[in-house]
């Protein structure tokens, strides 16, 4: 939380900010994100979420669409159209909602596809910073583990222009899941080369911890039973959330 504070206060400041929360499934990582959503709506941040879909059939950029398409649909249209500029007609063309917003936009001009997700991402990409400008935006991005590829491009983009802005963009991801070989982890690569960038890892619990996370429960936590949680969680507060609940149960 100290490391997410410092670059929430940042962004307040107007530098621009991303960082990581990698760990193993049930570590917390979407729990510490909603606790930073928290601290920064009391600092008038607007919070915008996304998550990646696990299945097939997802369309292109579903992460980022469900954020903007919230931002979108609660906005007036005039600040809509001052703050995506020539752009909105590009945006429109991923999230048709922007039609409904601003009528009687023109038809993008027919482009070779690397062109066409240039100017797709560059219109996003001062869309985000221009709100930002009016509000400071915090968009989390989950589960980054099952993003497409495009929506991982996407994110190179950003972060390597949203220096002068008030945004912070916090990507959730299982490190477990990521080989070598698997999309994010060259994403990873490009974006540890930003300036922007911060990468916060998830560990277990300590025992002490772990102590006080039984306690908490309403179970009474005798050194064995700490010891005992701990070592076959590893402090993973899920895991041991489930093994305190099915000890309750059987009494």
């Amino acid at each position: 939380m100290r490391v997410l504070l410092s670059a929430l206060e940042d962004v307040l400041s107007g530098q621009g900010r991303l960082v990581m929360l990698v760990g193993e499934p049930g570590i917390g990582k979407t729990r510490t994100a909603q606790e930073l959503a928290f601290h920064a709506e009391t600092r008038g941040t607007r919070v915008l979420w996304g998550w990646c879909y696990e299945e097939a059939g997802a369309p292109p950029y579903w992460p980022w669409v469900q954020p903007l398409r919230s931002y979108i649909q609660q906005q007036d249209p005039d600040q809509l159209r001052s703050q995506m500029g020539p752009g909105a007609a590009d945006i429109a063309e991923v999230i048709p909602e922007v039609r409904g917003k601003l009528p009687g936009l023109d038809t993008p001009p027919f482009l070779e596809p690397e062109q066409a997700r240039f100017r797709l991402f560059d219109s996003i990409t001062a869309f985000l910073k221009n709100a930002s400008q009016t509000q400071p935006l915090l968009l989390v991005l989950d589960d980054l583990h099952w993003a497409d590829k495009p929506s991982l491009l996407l994110l190179q983009f950003l972060a390597r222009q949203m220096g002068g802005s008030r945004l912070l963009v916090v990507g959730c991801y299982r490190d477990v899941e990521v080989s070598r070989q698997h999309p994010l982890s060259e994403t990873l690569a490009q974006l540890s080369r930003e300036p922007v960038f911060q990468r916060a890892l998830l560990e277990g619990l300590s025992r002490e911890d772990t102590g006080r996370f039984i306690e908490a429960a309403g179970v009474p936590a005798s050194p064995e039973l700490v010891e005992t949680v701990h070592t076959q969680t590893e402090g993973n507060p899920f895991f041991a959330a489930e093994v305190i609940r099915l000890l309750r149960e059987r009494g």
